[in-house]
């Protein structure tokens, strides 16, 4: 792998951050009627099973939300990211390793967090949210690429953006990336993305945080 130029995709929810701020807004803001019934539980699990498509999921999720902005910028203060990340991120910009964050949900928190913990310079490709009468209005700038299952398809912005002689490295945890890393050379997976790859029978390398990726990184950058 040293004779080929690194390109590092990462997802969000759950792999930068800690915890998966997309589920915990609309577990947070949904209306209270729908939280007492077990909708968004309901919901979630008709996605996973694939009756149901990212767009989908999100779109009734945001028509069903009760949020001001203000309330949004308080919740997201709460979140915290991946040890490491920060470093990796330094280290990828210091010596000149593509960087692209990848997600299936929300550009505004994506936004918000980059920029709280000084990371605005990092591009991202995520879906488009914005607020109306009280509520989430939603868009998908990338809902025409793909096959269509998610709202944002982190695959076709893989194929689009490597170079011949790259070696794609993938970091994720989730369902939503079961599709991504078709296209990685190197995976690293935790949580649901893990059970997958055991499912599917693809290597990949276990992580706990970022500081496990950038030491791989590192070494196979030649620079450790």
């Amino acid at each position: 792998m040293n004779n080929n130029k690194i390109r590092l995709f990462v997802d969000f929810d759950g792999t930068i951050t800690k915890k998966d701020v997309g589920d915990a807004i609309f577990e947070r803001f949904l209306r209270p009627e729908l939280l007492e019934q077990g909708w968004h539980e309901q919901i979630i699990s008709e996605w996973i099973a694939g009756r149901l498509t990212s767009h989908e999921c999100l779109s009734r999720e945001c028509e069903q939300t009760i949020i001001t902005e203000e309330e949004l910028i308080a919740e997201l203060n709460n979140f915290e990211i991946s040890e490491g990340f920060t470093e990796t991120a330094h280290y990828c910009k210091n010596n000149g390793i593509p960087l692209l964050v990848l997600s299936d949900g929300l550009d505004y928190y994506i936004k918000y967090i980059l920029e709280k913990h000084g990371l605005d310079d990092l591009e991202y490709r995520a879906n488009h949210v914005y607020f109306s009468n009280g509520s989430l209005g939603i868009e998908f700038p990338y809902g025409d690429r793909g096959c269509g299952r998610c709202g944002n398809c982190k695959r076709w912005h893989i194929e689009t953006t490597r170079q011949d002689g790259d070696c794609v490295i993938y970091a994720g945890d989730g369902y939503s990336d079961q599709y991504a890393i078709r296209s990685a050379d190197v995976i690293f997976a935790k949580q649901d993305l893990a059970k997958y790859c055991d499912k599917e029978n693809l290597d990949y390398f276990s992580y706990d945080n970022f500081f496990d990726i950038l030491k791989h990184i590192k070494s196979d950058d030649g620079k450790v």
